[in-house]
């Protein structure tokens, strides 16, 4: 019977590692988007992005012959062409909801599991819209991974729920042999 408590010992301290490298690489996603969104706010209002669109429309009518090098240079015109207010504004916004649910995880908040699992599920599905739209595989492996942490966060909330009801039915059962017993 020990080697299976082993096993059971060894697989909980496997996904809590999971859970907290998950939110390590969540930390990690959420300072990079805010990193793109800086970077990407100050090429629009410096004019880079227009540069970069200058010379992709110059490349694209030399009728490149390769087509994976066609398809990307065509992505990078059409995204510098296009006004990138919004995807600053994104990129920003989904950054910081990254970071502050990981900070809030990490601070063991009683609200942060379920907020983060609101949070992460709001992410998967605009993933799935802009799947529809785009067909960008990486989106669905964002997904995947913010559906593992999803399962990992729950796993972590059910066990601080269980370990904050057995103290407090510890505290009870002390408190009622108290009262049983008023010489105690």
């Amino acid at each position: 019977m020990a080697p299976a408590k082993s096993t059971v010992g060894r697989l909980a301290r496997w996904l809590h590692g999971s859970y907290l490298f998950s939110l390590g690489m969540q930390a990690l996603i959420g300072s990079s988007q805010l990193l793109a969104a800086i970077v990407l706010e100050i090429a629009n209002r410096t004019g880079e992005l227009k540069e970069v669109a200058h010379w992709t429309q110059h490349i694209l009518a030399s009728q490149t012959p390769d087509p994976m090098a066609a398809s990307l240079l065509r992505a990078v015109h059409d995204f510098s062409a296009h006004p990138h207010t919004f995807w600053s504004i994104y990129l920003f916004g989904h950054g910081l909801l990254n970071l502050f649910v990981v900070l809030a995880l990490l601070a063991k908040k009683p609200w942060a599991h379920p907020v983060s699992i609101v949070v992460l599920a709001g992410f998967i599905v605009y993933q799935m819209d802009q799947y529809v739209l785009s067909h960008a595989p990486v989106l669905i492996l964002l997904s995947l991974f913010d559906l593992a942490v999803i399962a990992l966060v729950w796993r972590e909330w059910r066990l601080i729920r269980a370990r904050r009801q057995e103290a407090e039915s510890e505290d009870d059962t002390a408190e009622a042999a108290e009262a049983v017993d008023p010489f105690a």
